[in-house]
C-alpha cells in the first residue's frame, strides 16, 4: 500500500509540473540584421542592430533598436516611445525618445527630455525593415554637453 501511495504522489508530482503555462512577454521581437552610425566631432561611432522590438506598457508603448560596436565592446540603443510608431520625428523634449552608447558599467553618451534637444527621425518600419536618422544633444561621461550629428540606422 505504501509503495501504491508513493506512486501516486510521484505522478502526481510530475503531472502538476509538466502541465505548468508557460508565461508569454508583451515583448515582440524581431530578427535584425543592420548598422547604426554617428559621430560627436571628429569621433566617428559605428556597428551592427542586433535587435528591434517593440514592449506593450500602460500609457506607451516603447519600440527599442539595439546593437553593439563591430568589435563587440560597446553598446548602441534607442528608444521610442508613442501608441504607435508611425514613419516622422520623435523628440526627446516630448519624452518621445532617448539614446544611450556605453560599455558594461558606463555610459559614454546618452540623451533623454533632461539633456537638451534630441532628435529620431523615422523613415521606414514595417515588418522586416526599420531605417531613420538621428542627431541632438546628449551628455557624456563627464558631464559635459556634446553634439551627436550624423546618426543613421537601418535594418535589411
Amino acid at each position: 500500500m505504501k509503495i501504491f501511495k508513493s506512486l501516486s504522489l510521484i505522478v502526481l508530482a510530475a503531472i502538476l509540473i509538466t502541465s505548468c503555462a508557460k508565461e508569454y512577454s508583451s515583448e515582440h521581437k524581431r530578427a535584425a540584421t543592420g548598422s547604426w552610425q554617428f559621430s560627436n566631432g571628429n569621433l566617428n561611432y559605428s556597428g551592427f542592430i542586433d535587435s528591434v522590438y517593440q514592449t506593450k506598457g500602460i500609457g506607451s508603448h516603447r519600440l527599442s533598436i539595439s546593437g553593439k560596436s563591430y568589435d563587440g565592446s560597446h553598446l548602441f540603443a534607442l528608444n521610442l516611445y508613442g501608441d504607435t510608431f508611425p514613419p516622422g520625428a520623435y523628440k526627446a523634449s516630448l519624452f518621445q525618445c532617448t539614446f544611450s552608447y556605453s560599455i558594461p558599467g558606463k555610459t559614454i553618451y546618452q540623451a533623454s527630455q533632461l539633456t537638451g534637444e534630441f532628435i529620431v527621425n523615422l523613415n521606414t518600419i514595417d515588418s522586416t525593415n526599420i531605417s531613420g536618422t538621428f542627431s541632438g544633444t546628449a551628455i557624456d561621461s563627464s558631464n559635459n554637453i556634446i553634439q551627436i550629428s550624423s546618426g543613421k540606422f537601418v535594418t535589411e
